[in-house]
C-alpha cells in the first residue's frame, strides 16, 4: 500500500488534482484509513495505466471512459476463462477430451 505522496512521487508528471480527478470519476478506487488515502498494486498499475493513456497516447477523458471499460470487461473474461481452464484441468481425460473435440481445439 503506498499513500497519495508516495504515488505522486513514483509517477513523474502525475499531479494531485490530476489523481484526485480520477478518484472521483471512479476510475481509480483507493482505501481510505481515515482520512489518509491509500492505494494498493492494483491501484497503483491502474493510475499508470490511466496516465499512459491519456498522456502518452493522447485519449481524450471522454474517451478514457470507455476504453477503461472495455479494458476491464477484457480483464473479467479473461479472468473467467482462467478459472473455467483450471476447472476443466482437474476433469478427467476424457471429459477434458470431449471439452476439446466441442470447442475444436486439440487434445
Amino acid at each position: 500500500m503506498m499513500g497519495e505522496h508516495e504515488l505522486l512521487g513514483a509517477i513523474e508528471g502525475l499531479e494531485a488534482e490530476t489523481l484526485q480527478r480520477w478518484v472521483d470519476l471512479g476510475w481509480v478506487l483507493p482505501s481510505t484509513d481515515g482520512e489518509a488515502v491509500r492505494f494498493d498494486a492494483t491501484d497503483v498499475a491502474r493510475v499508470r495505466l490511466i496516465f499512459d493513456l491519456q498522456y502518452e497516447l493522447r485519449i481524450e477523458e471522454s474517451s478514457l471512459a470507455v476504453v477503461l471499460s472495455l479494458m476491464d470487461q477484457l480483464y473479467e473474461v479473461r479472468r473467467d476463462l482462467r478459472r473455467l481452464a483450471a476447472a476443466v484441468e482437474l476433469q478427467p481425460q476424457d471429459v477434458r477430451a470431449a471439452i476439446a473435440k466441442r470447442i475444436g481445439g486439440k487434445q
